[in-house]
């Protein structure tokens, strides 16, 4: 076992994570962790201990549901439910939308010999079948249904868990305020006043979280949102924006608002475009960068660059047409994804295969030692995605001489990206937000809500 190699591997999947702003949770898991350490230790240095208090419990709390609850209970759904109807959780649905591309993929995958593909000619081959449980339906009809509950279990679960964390947060400030106020006074009769008849929390205790209230509807949504980790988790953070808005006590709506439009426009809105900037600043710099890490760190990438190139060229994959405005738009010829399926059969090891895999444009079956075995037919393919890591790969091609450069700049370009973000919602944010609660409440700096809290359990206390 060379420990250096694993090292290596695994520091490279990393790297292509966090350089992953499509459908990757990699880049904001990193900052989303960075962000909630530095708002903590803000709100810890500018608002006292119970401002930070609140903020570990939501930051940290919600951030650990909302970036791993969905994956963790697709996973389970997949091991449990799944494995009770016989089917395969990696099936793609959207293949059953276009007949004549199923039927395309099911002629390739009967017509190929390859061992490893047994598994997914049966997939193929029982669809059409009732399935064995639920005999009145197909099994085509069974992973439509599984997939859609998957998804809407999920989010939905994880939706409601999010709107406690926010309750929770609350509720611990409130028994904090009702133990000082205990100390401070020794009075029983103002302990059982602000227990039970403190109006500033009634509201509070007895209003429904926004899941209870309405069942989370998925009509319209689209195959994008249940498809792509990004988009579904952008379902949750409207979930916990809209439930936080609700929530928010009197003097901290417009703190809570800024703080989640901060998050939207730099977790997901921002992402991709700074990402772009810095390919477009590289294009310039002739150090392209657009592939994936896991391509441009390959030990061999020159070779490989070079094959996959002529591959393209050699078989005209790309083809110059135009588009309604009349401009030239390169794209896959006629057949040609077809000729990708043909390459997987004849040699699986083509380094075009490898780059398009890796670039995440196909996907490639491996054993447990990682040796290539067959193209995976159970998945949707987009030809635009495939198109474009083809042109990638003959730009860098050109300028593969300068890889070492290359390399450099795509590690920073990654973390410079995930370090804006989590500047501007970690350090920015919660330094405007104390900003704005100092105008507002003549140079005080603490949480105006928590501040009223107290002042009204003092207040009840005194009277009771």
């Amino acid at each position: 076992m060379n420990i250096s190699n694993i090292v290596r591997n695994n520091s490279i999947k990393l790297l292509s994570g966090f350089a992953n702003n499509n459908d990757s949770l990699a880049p904001m898991v990193l900052k989303d962790t960075i962000s909630n350490t530095a708002i903590v230790a803000t709100y810890k240095k500018e608002g006292g201990k119970d401002d930070a208090r609140e903020k570990a419990i939501e930051e940290y709390g919600t951030g650990v549901v909302w970036l791993f609850g969905i994956p963790t209970l697709k996973k389970l759904f997949d091991k449990s439910v799944y494995g009770l109807f016989k089917l395969n959780p990696d099936f793609d649905i959207r293949l059953l939308k276009d007949k004549d591309y199923l039927d395309k993929l099911k002629q390739n995958i009967l017509n190929d010999n390859n061992p490893a593909l047994n598994a997914q000619k049966e997939v193929f081959n029982s669809l059409a079948e009732n399935n064995s449980i639920l005999k009145k339906l197909s099994n085509a009809q069974v992973y439509k249904g599984l997939f859609v509950s998957k998804f809407a279990l999920s989010t939905s679960i994880c939706a409601l868990a999010l709107a406690a964390l926010v309750k929770y947060k609350q509720k611990t400030t409130q028994k904090r305020i009702e133990q000082d106020c205990y100390k401070n006074m020794a009075s029983e009769v103002m302990t059982k006043n602000t227990l039970n008849k403190s109006q500033n929390f009634s509201k509070f205790n007895h209003a429904k979280p926004e899941g209870q209230k309405k069942d989370i509807s998925f009509k319209g949504l689209g195959e994008f949102f249940m498809y792509n980790p990004i988009a579904n988790n952008s379902i949750l953070d409207a979930a916990i924006s809209a439930t936080r808005l609700k929530e928010a006590r009197k003097g901290e709506r417009a703190e809570v608002g800024m703080k989640e439009a901060f998050q939207i426009v730099f977790i997901y809105l921002l992402a991709k475009p700074i990402q772009m900037v810095f390919e477009k600043i590289g294009d310039k710099l002739k150090m392209p960068i657009s592939l994936d890490p896991m391509v441009l760190f390959t030990k061999n990438i020159k070779e490989n660059l070079t094959a996959a190139a002529e591959t393209i060229d050699s078989k005209d994959l790309i083809y110059i047409t135009r588009n309604a405005k009349g401009k030239p738009k390169k794209v896959l010829k006629e057949g040609g994804l077809d000729e990708i399926f043909k390459l997987a059969k004849e040699n699986i090891n083509n380094p075009l295969l490898d780059i398009l895999d890796k670039n995440g444009a196909i996907q490639i079956i491996k054993d447990k030692k990682g040796n290539k075995q067959a193209i995976n037919y159970l998945k949707r393919y987009d030809e635009g995605a495939i198109v474009n890591t083809m042109l990638d790969i003959k730009k860098l091609n050109k300028h593969v001489d300068n890889i070492k450069s290359i390399k450099a700049y795509k590690v920073f370009a990654v973390f410079a990206n995930i370090a804006i973000a989590a500047w501007a919602t970690g350090v920015l944010q919660p330094k405007l937000a104390i900003l704005m609660r100092k105008i507002m409440h003549n140079g005080d700096n603490r949480n105006p809500a928590i501040v009223e809290q107290e002042r009204l359990m003092k207040l009840k206390a005194h009277q009771g």
